[in-house]
């Protein structure tokens, strides 16, 4: 044992020798393990923590999230109805559900002496039963009391403090959407959680009786073992279908899992932004070609360098050593230097943390005593061991009487490894340009999309009641705002344009009855001047008028009025090629009382939500809500706009006696419709700007010790008349044939790549041929100024200098 830990000590006292002995060698080999480190553990950070959302929660595994696909609108939507719940216990006693009720609405709260009203999102109702499927850490109170007992409210943590700036809060009281409450829990949920829950309080019993087609609540089931789920949602669905929609085939249920939900769905009405699977799959993706191509400098700069330690090698294997006693004590000298450079990347990692943290939106921290710590100490050490394995088994290998005769000559089999590595690492370089140019131009293209509607100085007036808006029986509120300066125009949605839409009704056509009417078409609720207002491009016919009374939704003994504004596609659908001729028609809709819609308007079509589906046919209806809240839409003049917001703030708070209505540009909006993928693009430029970083790290290494090992040879052709720029040519020639190769295996690799994801969109940009060979072109360019910047410092010595010494 003595025998044993003093061999490892003197192995480990040589190798701390060997590498200092070197010192260039060393700085390039920790600097670049370092930056690669680092970089690859800040992007596993960000993947643990994406990966850990909903894990806390009990049975986590086996709870589901129940969704629906409505077919005529090839939508799916995380939300359902709640006398769903009956139904499921029903078909199988085992099946636990609890309901969330609220996500489409904002309450307003009135706290006690205060005649202002405060606007809270995600004000919760729900089952008793929530506890049994979410962790919750309750600070105060009795969080399930209060789920079972009317006029009690729970807050959250964060709303307390927002409301009365502590959060000492039970025993307090507040009006809720009209009716009274007091505070009986304040509760935390957990950080890695798709929920958002500001406030819980008991379901209703008027939400608890929404008919079966009425779709208003979250449900979440707990499934017993052994049921067959795809059974399952086939024989739900139809039952659903037959007692809801006379049997048409118009929804299909789905099950979301628990945990797959941040990551794997991005659905409207989320009650957060969920992450992207993409997005940690590019992560992964990242991480690993950084630890490769830092691991590649590791293993080309160690075996270029090996005929350095070739003597020592013949010396201790001439002494007794074995080859593997050689091969551990050179392995030891990759794991010190892998474990120097992972103390690094820890620094660098703590330094760079809150940057990162903001970049991708995350409240990141390091847990070096938890899963994390294990991971980054596995991370370090198998790249250790993968970067000086090879190393390791070369320069043990070498035979001792050949390199203590000077018979000794380097194989080709390094060479040759070298050479592929940097083949490789060009690749990388690469593809990670072209992809992060590709990302940049797919970005720009989709916020410069033609999306039917204009974006510029547009303000949305978020979540006003519809008391104040489509069921007024005079538009107050509108006529102040169009008062003021600045203003040019303004109207009424119920929906938001850069959301989903979730109202839809067959359409029956003059001639058709209701079983070969057209299939449900989505609708959208809209204010007069609407498209003046939106910035639609009419077509045909004309706007919503308020010189036009009979355009305004009216309800009459046995049947309703509006006037309509329908699309392009809506046009074709209907069987009007020509615009001009859908004016005039009269379609009747189906809902509780029928409705009669005269179409008064045809507008281009119009992209609702993001540009990853082609755009929909679409009715706007004048005047009619179903909706609890709409919004307002302002035209502003582009010159006063900031100045008309501050008014119209003003304005809006005191006719509503709100302080905190919430406005919005709608340029900002459509915007963030793509903010998983600017955070790709983003993080994908920084880190290919690492990887460019580290190629030339390698590069340096190796073209350091070519140019030292040729100038013998440059010196004699310096004496034989050779230029500098010739002599420079002739050591970068070599790399650039290589970087030739890493061209042609890089690109068609990339361009299918990059095809496969631009496939998920409407509208992609073309994959032009002079982008691949600029990539080419900057990676040759960095090339050849990397190694041109060695050789010329070779190829500017004395050439009687550089002889002396051979």
């Amino acid at each position: 044992m003595r025998n044993a830990l003093s061999m490892l000590g003197n192995y480990l006292t040589t190798g701390i020798r060997a590498v200092l002995r070197h010192k260039t060698h060393l700085a390039l080999n920790l600097g670049g393990l370092a930056v690669g480190l680092a970089a690859a553990l800040l992007i596993l950070l960000f993947v643990q923590h994406e990966q850990g959302f909903d894990r806390m929660h009990p049975d986590a595994s086996s709870t589901f999230r129940l969704e629906q696909t409505f077919i005529p609108l090839e939508q799916r939507f995380p939300i359902t109805s709640p006398a769903m719940k009956p139904l499921l216990q029903d078909f199988d006693t085992r099946i636990e559900v609890t309901r969330l009720a609220g996500f489409a609405e904002e309450a307003l709260i009135q706290l006690e002496d205060s005649p202002l009203q405060i606007t809270m999102s995600h004000a919760m109702q729900t089952d008793d039963t929530l506890t049994d499927f979410f962790q919750f850490e309750v600070l105060s109170g009795d969080l399930q009391a209060t789920l079972s007992q009317p006029n009690r409210l729970a807050l959250a943590e964060h709303e307390a403090i927002r409301l009365f700036g502590h959060n000492d809060v039970v025993g307090q009281q507040l009006r809720l959407d009209g009716s009274n409450y007091e505070v009986t829990a304040v509760y935390r949920l957990p950080a890695q959680s798709h929920l958002q829950l500001n406030s819980l309080r008991r379901l209703s019993d008027d939400i608890a009786a929404h008919p079966l087609p009425m779709n208003t609540v979250y449900s979440y089931l707990k499934l017993p073992t052994g049921l067959d789920h795809d059974a399952f949602l086939v024989h739900f669905s139809e039952l659903v279908n037959t007692q809801a929609y006379q049997g048409q085939s118009m929804m299909a249920l789905e099950l979301q899992p628990l945990t797959a939900i941040h990551l794997h769905s991005n659905l409207g009405y989320e009650m957060k932004v969920n992450g992207s699977a993409s997005t940690v799959g590019i992560g992964l993706l990242l991480a690993a070609l950084l630890l490769l191509v830092a691991g590649i400098n590791f293993i080309n700069m160690s075996t270029a360098r090996a005929g350095q330690r070739a003597k020592e090698v013949g010396v201790r294997k001439t002494l007794g050593a074995s080859r593997w006693q050689l091969f551990a004590q050179f392995m030891l000298e990759s794991l010190l230097i892998a474990a120097t450079a992972g103390l690094l990347a820890l620094v660098v990692l703590e330094l760079l943390l809150p940057w990162f943290s903001a970049l991708v939106n995350r409240p990141l921290t390091l847990d070096y005593l938890g899963t994390y710590g294990g991971l980054a100490l596995a991370t370090v050490l198998t790249t250790g061991l993968l970067a000086g394995v090879y190393p390791a088994l070369f320069i043990s290998a070498f035979d001792a009487k050949k390199v203590l005769s000077g018979d000794f000559q380097r194989g080709n089999t390094a060479v040759w490894l070298r050479k592929g590595l940097l083949v490789l690492q060009g690749a990388i370089a690469i593809g990670l340009l072209v992809a992060t140019a590709v990302l940049q131009q797919q970005l720009q293209l989709l916020q410069q999309q033609n999306t039917g509607y204009q974006r510029d100085a547009r303000l949305l007036v978020h979540n006003i009641v519809n008391e104040h808006l489509f069921w007024a029986e005079q538009p107050a509120l509108l006529n102040a705002l169009q008062r003021i300066e600045g203003v040019q125009s303004a109207s009424l949605l119920d929906m938001q344009l850069t959301d989903t839409i979730s109202q839809a009704m067959s359409i029956q056509l003059p001639g058709q009855t209701a079983d070969n009417s057209l299939p449900p078409i989505p609708q959208l609720g809209a204010g007069f001047d609407i498209v003046k207002a939106a910035g639609f491009t009419l077509l045909a016919g004309r706007d919503f008028s308020n010189d036009y009374q009979s355009d305004w939704y009216q309800r009459h003994h046995s049947h309703a009025t509006a006037a309509g504004i329908i699309t392009e596609a809506l046009a074709r659908r209907a069987g009007f090629d020509n615009p001009d001729d859908a004016i005039g028609q009269q379609w009747l809709l189906q809902e509780q009382q029928s409705l009669t819609i005269t179409v008064v308007g045809v507008i281009a079509d119009v992209q609702i939500g993001a540009a990853t589906r082609q755009p929909e046919p679409l009715l706007l209806i004048c005047g009619r809500s179903p909706m609890h809240v709409g919004h307002i839409l302002l035209q502003l003049n582009p010159l006063q706009a900031m100045q008309s917001r501050i008014q119209i703030e003003q304005l809006l708070a005191e006719r509503l006696q709100r302080q905190d209505v919430r406005l919005s540009w709608l340029d900002d909006d459509y915007s963030a419709l793509y903010q998983n993928q600017q955070r790709q693009g983003t993080v994908i430029a920084i880190f290919t700007a690492l990887a460019i970083v580290l190629t030339c790290v390698g590069l340096f290494g190796l073209a350091a010790f070519s140019a030292e090992q040729r100038s013998r040879e440059v010196a004699m052709r310096k004496v034989l008349g050779a230029g500098p720029f010739s002599l420079v040519n002739l050591l970068a020639n070599e790399y650039l044939k290589l970087m030739a190769i890493s061209a042609t295996l890089a690109i068609p690799a990339t361009y299918l790549a990059l095809d496969g994801w631009l496939a998920g969109f409407s509208v992609r940009v073309a994959q032009s041929p002079w982008l691949y060979l600029l990539a080419a072109a900057i990676t040759f360019a960095i090339c050849w100024c990397t190694v041109a910047a060695l050789a010329w410092q070779v190829a500017s010595r004395k050439p009687a200098m550089v002889l002396r010494q051979y």
